[in-house]
C-alpha cells in the first residue's frame, strides 16, 4: 500500500481489490487509540440484481454464531447453573443421548459440556460433509428443526477420537450446545440470544434466522463451484441454528466485540477470562468457548470466521475491534486481516 495514501483510502482500497473473487466485500475497523472508527464495503449485495452493497446490509456471520452459544454457556456458568466439567448426561433428553455415538471403549457419559464447546468431543463436522450438502440440495428451502438437524447430524457422525482426546472442528456440538441451553432455562435459543446478548448491548439488526423476522436487508452469500456462483440464500438459513444460524451487521458485531472485551456481558472479569481461554487446538491456535486465539503478523486476536466468509477479531493489546464479509465460501478471511493488519499497524506488524 502506498504509505502516502491516507489510511481510509487504503482500506476502502482493500475492499475494492476483493471484489473479483468476493461479489462483495464489507469492513468495519474501530481502533480509538489510533482516532480510528471507519467502515466501507464495496461490489454488490446480489449478483442477480447488481445492487451495491452497502455497510447498512446484514450478513450472514455462520459460525461466528458459536461465539454467542458460548457466551450463553459462559453466563450459566458464572451463575452457577452448569458445570464445564459435568457430563452431558445430566442436560440433554435422554431420546437424544441414545443417539450419540462414542468411540470403542468408551460411554456418553464421559462426554462434557467443555468438549463439545472446545471440540474435542470427539465428532466431526457435519455441516461441511459431503452428505450434508447432498441433504440440503434436495430442498434448501425448507427450515429444519434442531432436533431434526441433530438427528441427522449423529446418524451420520463420523468418531475421530476418544472424548477430550483431540481437537475436531464440529457443528454437531454447538447443535448439541443450543438443545442444552433450551432444556436448562426452558426458554428458546433466539430468546436467548436477544436478551442476553443483543438486547443489552443494542444489536437491533441482528437476528436467528427462521426464528425471527429479518430486520433489515440481507446481502447474499456464494457458493462457488466449477467457476459458477450459486447463490446460498436459497439454502434455508434454520439449517446450523446455534451453530451459525445468525444475520447480523458491521455495527451490531463490533457492539458486540466491545462488549465482550469490556465484560458487558459477564458480572465477573474471571468469567471473561474463563470464556477465552482454551487448549491449543492447532499449530499456535487455541480454543476456548466458541472463541478462537491466534497470531497474525504478531498481533494476538481473538475472535471467529464463519463459512460464508465473515470475520470478526479484536486485539486487546490495541483495542482494536474489526469484522467483515467477503459473502462467499472459499474467502481466505485470514489472508484479508492480515492485509487489514498491515495498513492499520504498518511500522509494528511482523511476520
Amino acid at each position: 500500500m502506498d504509505r502516502g495514501i491516507g489510511m481510509e483510502q487504503q482500506l476502502q482500497a482493500l475492499l475494492d481489490q476483493a471484489v473479483g473473487p468476493s461479489p462483495g466485500a464489507m469492513l468495519a475497523v474501530h481502533a480509538p487509540l489510533l482516532g480510528l472508527d471507519w467502515s466501507g464495503a464495496a461490489g454488490v449485495s446480489s449478483l442477480e440484481r447488481g445492487t451495491p452493497l452497502t455497510t447498512q446490509h446484514s450478513f450472514r456471520v455462520a459460525s461466528m454464531s458459536k461465539t454467542f452459544t458460548g457466551v450463553l454457556v459462559a453466563q450459566l456458568l458464572e451463575r452457577e447453573e452448569l458445570s464445564l466439567s459435568e457430563p452431558i448426561t445430566a442436560y440433554l433428553p435422554e431420546e437424544l443421548l441414545a443417539q450419540i455415538p462414542v468411540a470403542h471403549g468408551h460411554v456418553v457419559g464421559e462426554l462434557t459440556i467443555e468438549q463439545l464447546l472446545q471440540h474435542r468431543a470427539g465428532f466431526n463436522d457435519f455441516a461441511t460433509s459431503q452428505e450434508w450438502v447432498m441433504e440440503i440440495a434436495k430442498d434448501p428451502g425448507r427450515p429444519r428443526t434442531p432436533m431434526e438437524i441433530i438427528s441427522w447430524a449423529l446418524a451420520h457422525t463420523e468418531i475421530v477420537g476418544a472424548p477430550g482426546e483431540t481437537y475436531r472442528y464440529s457443528d454437531t456440538g454447538y447443535v448439541l450446545l443450543g438443545i442444552l441451553l433450551e432444556k436448562l432455562t426452558g426458554a428458546p435459543y433466539w430468546q436467548l440470544c436477544r436478551e442476553r446478548i443483543f438486547d443489552p448491548l443494542g444489536m437491533g439488526d441482528t437476528w436467528l434466522e427462521g426464528y425471527e423476522e429479518p430486520r433489515n436487508e440481507l446481502s447474499h452469500p456464494y457458493v462457488v463451484m466449477n467457476g459458477q456462483y450459486i447463490d446460498a440464500l436459497q439454502i434455508h438459513g434454520s439449517v446450523d441454528w446455534a451453530g451459525g444460524g445468525h444475520v447480523s451487521t458491521l455495527e451490531d458485531i463490533r457492539r458486540f466485540l466491545r462488549g465482550v472485551f469490556n465484560c458487558r456481558l459477564f458480572t465477573d472479569i474471571d468469567t471473561l477470562d474463563r470464556f477465552l481461554d482454551g487448549p491449543e487446538a492447532s499449530a499456535q491456535y487455541f480454543y476456548g468457548m466458541g472463541v478462537g486465539r491466534k497470531q497474525i503478523l504478531g498481533k494476538h486476536l481473538w475472535g471467529h470466521l464463519g463459512h460464508w466468509g465473515s470475520f470478526m477479531s479484536y486485539c486487546p493489546e490495541q483495542r482494536l475491534a474489526l469484522c467483515g464479509t467477503l459473502n462467499y465460501d472459499q474467502a481466505a478471511q485470514n489472508d484479508f486481516i492480515a492485509k487489514v493488519l498491515k495498513v492499520v499497524f504498518p511500522d509494528s506488524c511482523h511476520a
